[in-house]
């Protein structure tokens, strides 16, 4: 087997694995059959059978010595936790989150970078009337996808950029805007400082109008964005003039954040762009002073 056929047999067997977790962890509780992970994860009894049991003998999965089932391992604890240190300011900017929602009634996100995917790690609900949730905490998206991947993409060198763009073609197919539209949406996040999206993520959502959302970068020392607050509402609540005010409110607490919780934020600089500094002197800069709306 070439080195090329090594890889694809290689990323078959991880995906393999994850979707046998992911099955088991929303079926926490109760457990899973055999023929449920076959179905669920889509697999062969062979496979998912085999697969099973490795995860169980590494302690990723336990199976009920009575009953068959299987269940969530708990090695899986130790590497949460894990996970948490990573995530540390989680609950360090959670009275951020507060404060935008005592302020604008809407909904509040925290978004972290987490390889060439956003991740929501964090969530305050607003008190107006009409609330839109289009996170939740876990969620994942390609880079890119919803207002807080444009900001944590945009401002990106170019080069990383094309490779995030090249290398996750397949993942952003599912989402119903191509990558000519993607370029602009980019574009515009670097001249504004900020990620403004009324593009709808999935299929059969594209034509509706009533929601918006503001993403503001949070970067590390050198300007590398890891995180981004993000603000959703319904699209009348985005427009000009409030837009102006709900930007300015962003921009300001994203600039304390990183005035406070600089070393964290450094720690979260992906492993790639630690090794090449070559890239910092050319790095499109978020816009430090109020933006005005696009």
């Amino acid at each position: 087997m070439g080195a090329k056929e090594k890889s694809l047999d290689l990323n078959r067997n991880v995906s393999r694995v994850t979707a046998i977790l992911d099955a088991l962890a929303h079926a926490s509780d109760q457990g899973l059959r055999l023929t449920d992970v076959m179905q669920k994860a889509k697999l062969n009894k062979t496979t998912a059978h085999r697969l099973l049991a490795g995860l169980a003998a590494y302690g990723l999965a336990d199976q009920h010595p009575e009953t068959g089932r299987y269940f969530v391992g708990l090695k899986l604890l130790s590497l949460s936790q894990a996970a948490k240190k990573r995530f540390a300011l989680a609950p360090l900017v959670e009275p951020a989150l507060a404060r935008i929602c005592q302020q604008t009634q809407d909904t509040a996100y925290f978004v972290v970078r987490s390889g060439d995917e956003s991740v929501c790690i964090g969530c305050h609900e607003g008190s107006f009337p009409i609330r839109v949730l289009t996170l939740y905490v876990g969620d994942r998206r390609p880079l890119g996808i919803n207002a807080s991947g444009l900001a944590l993409l945009a401002f990106l060198p170019d080069a990383e950029v094309e490779r995030v763009m090249t290398q996750h073609s397949e993942a952003r197919a599912p989402f119903p805007f191509d990558d000519i539209q993607l370029r602009r949406m980019l574009a515009a996040t670097r001249r504004n400082g900020y990620a403004y999206n009324d593009v709808h993520l999935f299929q059969g959502m594209e034509k509706m109008t009533n929601m918006a959302a503001i993403a503001m970068p949070i970067c590390c020392s050198d300007g590398t964005p890891v995180a981004a607050l993000h603000l959703t509402a319904i699209t009348q609540r985005l427009e000009p003039p409030r837009r102006a005010s709900v930007i300015s409110l962003l921009q300001s607490e994203a600039r304390q954040i990183e005035k406070k919780f600089q070393p964290i934020l450094d720690q979260m600089r992906p492993y790639s762009e630690v090794a090449d500094d070559s890239h910092v002197a050319s790095l499109p800069q978020p816009r430090r002073r109020r933006a005005r709306p696009g």
